[in-house]
């Protein structure tokens, strides 16, 4: 048990009182003292209990039809400016070949990112471009928003449309092992062939078709 845990919580709460907005069902017990309870009667701990420069592990206590048990989920650290880009280079997609450490192999995929704080969507975007691929950003047009999942972590992720300039591979950067050019029927088939898995790939992609696809 960690009172360091709870102060954190309740600093967060103060903080950012939008990530703990209750309803009929789902009741966010915040009265400390039923948490102090709950933590030494189960022998566990309860609000801030992991955070780095990315993410927050949060596990609040709730309610539900008279019902009292821990909820895990994680809180970004910055708020509302993650990013999902689709670069477009020469009418070409640019994905990315990474390695992904909880995958334990690599993944095809558009350019993401946690976002800075204090910068805006479109400048993440480009600040992303510019780090991943050495690119610059001609035009950047939010198309939508993605919720990755929704059982861990609640954060909206915008998907901008990126037309960019010519990108080269920045060797040795977030494991990027190649640089891919795809015409719209090269990724198409990539995805049938299960070549494509990350979520937010496959999102971005079905947000350009519905926006854009019967232009292409």
């Amino acid at each position: 048990m960690s009172q360091k845990s709870l102060n954190k919580y309740f600093e967060l709460i103060q903080e950012r009182s939008k990530e703990f907005i209750t309803n009929n069902f789902l009741k966010i017990i915040t009265d400390r003292k039923m948490l102090e309870q709950y933590e030494k009667q189960y022998n566990c701990d309860l609000g801030v209990v992991y955070e780095s420069d990315y993410h927050l592990l949060v596990v609040d206590l709730v309610c539900s039809n008279d019902n009292i048990f821990k909820y895990e989920r994680l809180i970004k650290r910055h708020s509302g400016n993650c990013v999902v880009i689709i670069p477009i280079y020469n009418e070409k997609f640019v994905l990315l070949n990474q390695y992904r450490y909880s995958l334990q192999e690599n993944q095809i995929c558009f350019p993401r990112g946690f976002g800075e704080s204090g910068l805006k969507v479109e400048e993440n975007a480009k600040k992303e471009i510019k780090e991943e691929i050495n690119a610059d950003t001609i035009s950047c047009d939010i198309i939508g928003t993605v919720v990755a999942d929704s059982g861990v972590c609640g954060e909206k992720v915008a998907i901008c449309l990126c037309e960019i300039s010519k990108p080269f591979i920045n060797e040795h950067y977030e494991n990027i092992d190649e640089i891919n050019l795809c015409s719209i029927d090269e990724l198409t088939e990539l995805i049938k062939n299960n070549a494509i898995n990350d979520g937010y790939t496959l999102s971005a992609f079905s947000l350009y078709m519905l926006n854009n696809g019967s232009q292409d």
